[in-house]
């Protein structure tokens, strides 16, 4: 049987149309280990793991997952390995309870089994008080933590952790590590660990390998390769790089003074043998060439010098990679837009200056706990009960100045959000509780007095007046019903 838990063999994946993310990558993790991988955005740390995990498929090369070829027996790989990815595989309208009991029934857990280990992975990971709560109300640490226990559901050999705590506050972080050390130290997990916190690295990991373009650079011991880089780090600053900075570094090399150079924007990184007796060296040199140091900084050398040293940009200055908010994945898939609601981002018109919240979600546009349970949905004033916005939100704060006012362009009548188009009262007058009325009816629905002596209606003549004896006008009939050609009275009107 082999030592090795993976096993990676030139192993290429290209993306078209010329595209090499993986480029012959070797890499071996023991069993047993924790391997961190490091590299810059855009490196192949993301699609390595989708390979290895049998999420995508390979040009060239072998994958061995447990002595197990991923291109011949992808099922079996499944069953040996668990996966959490950098955005979270877990339902947020369910329970955790039902996340896990979901995740069980895939990989075809008896159900004695799934609720065995259910009660396991809660009191692992300190679940218990949450796990009939929905998804939507835990925390950042408690959800990541629920995606680590689904996917250790069906007792895996083998962990794959893709950013496993990025965008985590430190306390959540630091919570995560101790639970990602005891899977490995209490129950012999193998972690393949992708990272870009480099404390994290060097806390977690038996070995790390720096992946650059597509390929391997290293592989090592955090203090063997921080040792690699022997004496220690002096940083130099500059307000520009020109051809005076470019010539110092490469004076300095030369002479011997510092046994390698690397720039990275305007900071020059030297790796010297003494760096408390190097400076005053370096500093001379500096001003005999007339160059200008802004800062300088000494230090021993870290996982982000290894980190610069083998890909040519600082981990620090890599950043982190973008990851979309949880409620984005139902934007424009049935859901009409109604995920900047939980975003909180409506924009004007959408009612957002009147928007307190609801039984739903609350004034900000978050997920009340309770909504994804409740079967008496029904929508409300702002959404539906599928939760498409309704359309007339933004008409609500209208005036129906503008509309009265187009009622008196010829064929320009197209209703408004009281009537439609041909005149037909729409049913929310006496539900909206913006009805204020308009020139024909009050916001009570009863008829305004003045309409008999209205320039508009030619009816409006003397013998109107007089009570009982109103009989309507060319807009609505005597009993206040709105007549069917207003549009075309509107016509008559210039016409005449």
């Amino acid at each position: 049987m082999s030592q090795y838990a993976i096993e990676i063999k030139k192993l290429t994946k290209i993306y078209p149309p010329k595209l090499k993310a993986v480029d012959e990558l070797d890499l071996a993790v023991k069993e047993g280990e924790i391997m961190a991988l490091l590299g810059p955005n855009g490196a192949g740390k993301s699609t390595t793991i989708r390979v290895l995990s049998t999420l995508s498929g390979f040009d060239s090369g072998q994958a061995l997952i447990a002595g197990i070829d991923v291109d011949k027996d992808p099922q079996r790989v499944r069953q040996t390995i668990g996966v959490v990815a950098q955005q979270t595989g877990v339902d947020y309208f369910l329970t955790g309870r039902e996340n896990l009991m979901l995740q069980g029934h895939l990989y075809r857990m008896k159900k004695a089994d799934i609720a065995a280990r259910i009660d396991e992975l809660a009191e692992h990971f300190d679940l218990g008080a949450s796990l009939d709560k929905p998804v939507s109300a835990y925390s950042g640490g408690m959800t990541r933590k629920l995606d680590i226990a689904t996917a250790l559901i069906h007792r895996p050999r083998i962990l794959y952790l893709d950013e496993p705590t990025l965008g985590l506050d430190i306390r959540s972080r630091k919570m995560l590590w101790t639970l990602i050390e005891d899977l490995n130290q209490k129950h012999g997990l193998t972690i393949l660990l992708t990272t870009h916190y480099l404390e994290e690295a060097d806390k977690l990991s038996d070995r790390v390998a720096i992946i650059n373009a597509g390929r391997i650079q290293i592989v090592g011991t955090p203090e063997e390769l921080k040792n690699g880089i022997h004496g220690d780090s002096v940083v130099i600053s500059f307000e520009n790089v020109g051809q005076a900075e470019q010539a110092l570094a490469a004076h300095l090399k030369e002479a011997g003074i510092a046994r390698e150079t690397v720039f990275e924007g305007n900071n020059l990184h030297l790796y010297v043998e003494d760096g408390a007796g190097s400076i005053p060296v370096i500093m001379e040199n500096a001003t005999a060439r007339q160059v200008q140091v802004k800062t300088l900084s000494l230090a021993r050398p870290t996982l982000d010098d290894v980190f610069l040293k083998y890909t040519g940009t600082s981990m620090l200055e890599s950043g982190e990679e973008e990851t979309e908010e949880w409620w984005h994945k139902w934007a424009g898939k049935g859901g009409g837009g109604n995920w900047k609601k939980w975003a909180g981002q409506w924009e004007e018109g959408d009612g957002g200056e009147d928007w307190q919240g609801n039984e739903w979600v609350d004034a900000e546009g978050k997920p009340k706990g309770d909504w994804g349970d409740d079967p008496d949905w029904q929508g409300n004033e702002w959404v539906d009960a599928e939760g498409k916005p309704k359309t007339d939100w933004s008409e609500k704060k209208k005036s129906s100045e503008k509309d009265k006012d187009d009622q008196k362009e010829e064929g320009g009548w197209q209703g408004n959000e009281w009537v439609d188009k041909e005149g037909r009262q729409k049913g929310d007058w006496g539900n909206d509780p913006d009805w204020q009325g308009n020139e024909w009816v009050d916001a009570e629905g009863k008829l305004r007095t003045d309409w008999s002596e209205k320039k508009e209606s030619p009816e409006g003549k003397a013998g109107q007046k007089e009570e009982g004896d109103w009989q309507g006008n060319e807009w609505v009939d005597a009993e206040g019903k709105p007549r069917t050609d207003w549009s075309a009275g509107a016509g008559k009107k210039r016409r005449s």
